[in-house]
């Protein structure tokens, strides 16, 4: 080790010139952002925000969503485990992000390999392979986490930022963790979001370009060190201060948008939502027999209204819900522009109905989304509606749709007490 007076310390083995540090120049520049600021809070006060700030997003998904609509969720084991596996490897992420901006915390190896280990475990949940577990789901599955993950980013990225992190690069990577597990974790939650019955692979490569985008903006927004070193803070450029006040500008803005987009994205009308045309028709259907629903097939009872349907080349093949307490109302022969056959039956209840649409296919493609198969009936949550999906053989190429908007749960015995 050699000392200059002038020059400050530094040390001859394994290091070049260009680490040099001045420090009698360094406070020069420095000196004119000194400051009174208040005072950090602790590592586990910042983590106990963190957590409430988790629980108020995900509280917020639930009451866009509807509590009751979530029973579908709740009633997949593996996607409930899952979710609370994010939300651990979250708040691991967080922590190691929070404890990893003080100079002389650094993260351990076992902390990091604990996280790591949470997020592996979160990850060996997740169905892989077959259809919509490929990367072609990509360009779908991106956007949505980006807009999911949005928020919880700045959040933390801002705290973490109040700190000096020594390896920012590392600190920006778990900020970006953090954030990616909660989005992965609320994904589930947000029913119109489930487009992907196998959504691991390209999960699995959405996180690692969350983790490598955000280490590259620690890397640059967060090296405060490098900043304080750089020569040419003294030749003019804004110092620390004069950057505060930008992001302080900026902040807000950004905050504004990413709620937005969270809500955007939770509501099913963000960018990218995939639509299921079949079940877009139910629901319009739906919504206009709530209104008025005008039968133009003779219904005066299930005989009469079947055998016309069958007069129309349709099969004579239906649901009786009168013993769930839905009446029949009647029922609609409306073909497509192109000419392909469609029926409407429409049952009204005392809140609400149910919607049977049937029509000729050229071949049974069922949605890729998560859904539950009991029977051989594929039961779907799609735009706070449930559906009902079947391949109705021995009568050529027909579906049956089922729509009505009630907790998956209860739609699911409602049909299968009218089937079985």
């Amino acid at each position: 080790m050699r000392t200059n007076p002038s020059r400050g310390i530094c040390f001859d083995k394994g290091m070049s010139s260009a680490h040099e540090i001045d420090y009698g120049a360094l406070l020069e520049r420095t000196i004119g952002d000194f400051r009174p600021v208040s005072r950090l809070w602790t590592v586990g006060t910042r983590l106990l925000c963190w957590i409430l700030f988790e629980a108020m997003v995900l509280g917020l998904a639930a009451w866009i969503e509807g509590y009751a609509n979530l029973s579908g969720f709740l009633h997949s084991s593996k996607q409930w485990m899952s979710s609370g596996l994010f939300i651990s490897a979250s708040v691991a992420a967080a922590f190691l992000a929070l404890e990893s901006a003080i100079p002389g915390r650094e993260v351990s190896w076992g902390e990091l390999a604990l996280g790591l280990a949470i997020m592996v475990a979160a990850f060996g949940l997740l169905p892989f392979g077959g259809p919509g577990g490929t990367f072609e789901s990509l360009p779908i599955l991106i956007p949505q986490l980006l807009g999911l993950a949005a928020l919880p980013w700045l959040c933390l990225f801002w705290a973490v930022r109040r700190g000096v992190p020594l390896h920012p690069q590392l600190t920006g990577a778990a900020v970006g963790a953090a954030a990616f597990c909660l989005a992965a974790a609320l994904r589930p939650m947000v029913t119109s979001l489930g487009t992907q019955p196998n959504p691991g692979a390209s999960l699995v490569v959405s996180c690692v370009l969350a983790v490598v985008f955000s280490a590259f903006a620690g890397q640059l927004w967060l090296n405060w060190i490098a900043r304080w070193q750089d020569q040419s803070i003294g030749a003019g450029v804004p110092g620390a201060r004069g950057m505060l006040v930008t992001a302080r500008v900026i902040f807000p803005v950004a905050i504004s948008a990413a709620t937005a987009a969270l809500i955007l994205i939770i509501r099913g009308t963000g960018p990218h939502i995939a639509r299921i045309p079949d079940f877009d028709r139910a629901i319009d259907n739906y919504e206009q027999a709530l209104a008025d629903f005008q039968p133009n097939v003779p219904s005066a009872s299930m005989e009469t209204m079947l055998s016309a349907y069958v007069e129309h080349g349709m099969p004579a093949y239906m649901w009786d819900f009168s013993s769930q307490g839905f009446q029949l109302v009647g029922g609609r022969w409306d073909p497509l522009p192109d000419g392909t056959p469609v029926t409407y039956t429409w049952f009204r209840g005392a809140k609400g109905g149910v919607i049977c649409m049937f029509r000729q296919i050229e071949a049974f493609q069922p949605p890729l989304m998560v859904h539950d198969e009991r029977h051989h009936l594929l039961f779907y949550r799609y735009r706070q509606f449930s559906f009902c999906l079947i391949n109705v053989g021995g009568y050529g190429n027909f579906i049956s749709v089922i729509a009505a908007p009630m907790p998956l749960k209860q739609f699911e015995h409602l049909v299968l007490a009218a089937t079985l």
